[in-house]
């Protein structure tokens, strides 16, 4: 299983660049077989970022599934239609593969649900170990939580790159997840325990909501 995203930044007025967000994503699963769904970058990311987000089971259908966008005159006119929200940062495209889920989803997250990715990158000779801590960590924060943890492994770009996204319902979801992850005593020493397994100053946070 893989996490395919795109993620870019729209300038323009906040009505008009997410009402064609949400118009192009509904004219994408019209087209489609796959589910994709439309997030909103809230803290960590540059104002203006949107995130389309699918899980496919290979490259194979990946590309299976764009084709038919290609044939669809709709989406080529919403597309066409972006251009006039084209920001300095170029949207770009990602693949991840799936190392491990805390639990299988029963259905796509709710609209509203926010989303908390964190990156980070193992050290030379050491993407084993952190591996092995990378599902470690997530079943304890998962435990420690209640809300359901992916971890996966980037299949491009930085070699090596890991990440972690945390589901949760809604904001105040989010504030629970965070007030449990504080007061359990083992949770920082546990993220202590990763030692010198990743790249110091190369791990991200940011949050997403979901729109649509």
């Amino acid at each position: 299983m893989h996490l395919f995203s795109r993620v870019g930044v729209v300038t323009g007025g906040p009505v008009e660049t997410l009402e064609w967000a949400v118009n192009i994503t509904a004219r994408v699963n019209q087209a489609m077989d796959i589910e994709v769904s439309l997030w909103q970058g809230q803290f960590g990311n540059p104002l203006g970022t949107v995130a389309w987000s699918a899980l496919v089971e290979s490259r194979a259908q990946l590309a299976e599934e764009t084709l038919k966008l290609a044939a669809d005159q709709g989406y080529l006119d919403l597309v066409g239609q972006g251009q006039a929200f084209a920001g300095a940062i170029p949207f770009e495209d990602s693949l991840r593969t799936m190392v491990h889920m805390t639990a299988e989803p029963a259905e796509p997250p709710p609209l509203g649900a926010w989303a908390e990715i964190t990156t980070a990158v193992p050290m030379a000779g050491k993407i084993a170990a952190a591996m092995a801590w990378g599902v470690e960590i997530s079943d304890y924060h998962a435990a420690v939580t209640g809300s359901p943890v992916m971890f996966l492994a980037d299949d491009y770009g930085t070699f090596g790159q890991v990440g972690w996204i945390a589901v949760h319902a809604d904001a105040a979801a989010a504030d629970a997840a965070a007030a449990a992850v504080m007061a359990d005593a083992d949770y920082a020493a546990k993220v202590d325990g990763a030692g010198d397994l990743f790249v110091p100053g190369q791990s991200n946070r940011s949050s997403t909501v979901r729109l649509a």
